[in-house]
């Protein structure tokens, strides 16, 4: 056993170049491409079932419940999924919430044909959000591992930017799929259609995992195994960086929220979608280039950066400009979104246990969701007034602030 193993630790002491710079190269084109498409289904449940639900004449109202129910479903089930995937590995429990939420989407598709109770709706749709299989989660405690068994820390920021972006265009591309596969299709036809993507998308990142299921992390029942088993996932050094994703997730909710007021006032209802695209594009740039335009450096002093952006963003909103300035501060609030966002997920994977990563990355993804949620329903409380619509988001870049500070006294302790 110590000869097969210490090759392995030559070669970790030792990183080919490109296995520490290249993505391609450290995680291979597989990888990237099914861990890209598996994602994109669950970002088009919620304005799917939206749209469903609405389309198939049961009102904009039982949607709207709809659509919380997959969001406090996905808040509940994260972190389960996260532990799941920590114990047996990733393969299972992909197979097994992908099953599970296909027949909560056939579920809800009964439901509504069969003029069930609004709560068996309601229920079922939680079921869905529960059982998302959180790809995004797993993506990035795969490149941790990568990371941490070839020593390249670089790897690891630049493939968490990769992540942000991708995520990204999952919140780009999956909303404006949903809403043309309603609109064209219809909404029964444009269920299947979506049931038959998250088959297809996340069932080719489930046959990824199958044939690179040696090369993830086992658990034994050795003296190692045994510190696995009483590994405990530590919530004082994830505080900072959960507060941050609830700050960027309450930023994502406020301005879709708000920009929808705004341009239903204006008459200018084609906008929106495109003037929120500019804070995923944002978002995804900023999240991309952050780690190569500052290598290392300090993480608490970039959370400060990105919060700050957030609230120059938002508060630039508020001034309620014409289209071009909206985009503007739109992109200047997304760049702050995804500088938080890396950060964020950096940071955690720098505290997280070995043997947890997925629960650790899980954690953040459901503060993401929370904020999210709390952001569209607080801007839509304001919505009476528009530019009081923006003010959680601006409210958000300051607890992105306070959470940089926060990773900045924490550091400071660390190191006294």
């Amino acid at each position: 056993m110590t000869q097969q193993l210490a090759p392995t630790r030559a070669e970790s002491l030792t990183p080919a170049p490109s296995a520490r710079f290249s993505l391609p190269a450290a995680g291979g084109l597989p990888f990237l491409a099914t861990a890209l498409t598996g994602r994109i289904p669950s970002s088009m449940i919620q304005l799917g079932l939206l749209m469903f639900v609405a389309s198939s004449g049961l009102g904009v109202g039982l949607g709207g419940v709809t659509v919380a129910a997959v969001g406090i479903g996905t808040a509940v089930g994260a972190p389960l999924v996260g532990r799941s995937v920590d114990r047996w590995g990733p393969l299972p429990v992909v197979v097994v919430a992908t099953l599970v939420q296909v027949t909560g989407l056939l579920a809800v598709l009964e439901a509504t044909q069969r003029d069930a109770a609004m709560w068996a709706v309601v229920l079922c749709a939680g079921v869905v959000g529960a059982a998302n299989p959180q790809v995004g989660s797993i993506a990035r405690s795969r490149w941790s591992h990568l990371g941490r068994r070839s020593g390249g820390p670089d790897l690891v920021h630049r493939a968490m930017g990769y992540e942000v972006a991708a995520d990204e265009v999952g919140f780009i591309v999956g909303p404006v799929a949903a809403g043309l596969l309603v609109a064209l299709l219809g909404p029964v036809p444009a269920l299947w259609v979506l049931i038959g993507l998250a088959v297809l998308g996340q069932g080719a990142f489930a046959v990824y995992l199958w044939t690179d299921r040696a090369d993830w992390p086992r658990h034994r029942t050795t003296a190692s195994g045994e510190r696995h088993a009483r590994a405990r996932l530590r919530l004082a050094p994830l505080v900072a960086p959960m507060l941050a994703c609830l700050a960027v997730g309450a930023a994502f909710g406020s301005t879709q929220t708000a920009l929808t007021a705004v341009n239903t006032l204006r008459g200018t209802e084609e906008l929106t979608g495109l003037l929120y695209a500019c804070v995923g594009l944002g978002s995804a740039i900023a999240s991309l280039w952050i780690t190569r335009l500052v290598r290392g450096g300090n993480i608490a002093v970039r959370v400060i950066a990105g919060g700050a952006a957030v609230l120059a963003g938002a508060l630039g909103l508020t001034t309620l400009p014409g289209a071009w300035g909206a985009a503007a501060f739109a992109l200047v609030l997304g760049a702050g979104a995804g500088t938080l966002l890396v950060s964020s997920y950096a940071r955690a994977e720098q505290v997280a246990p070995p043997q947890l990563v997925a629960s650790t990355m899980s954690l953040l993804a459901t503060a993401l969701v929370l904020g999210l949620s709390a952001g569209a329903a607080t801007s839509g409380a304001l919505a009476g007034t528009v530019e009081h619509a923006f003010w959680p988001a601006a409210a958000a870049g300051v607890i992105g602030i306070c959470a940089g500070v926060g990773l900045r006294t924490r550091g400071r302790r660390t190191r006294s």
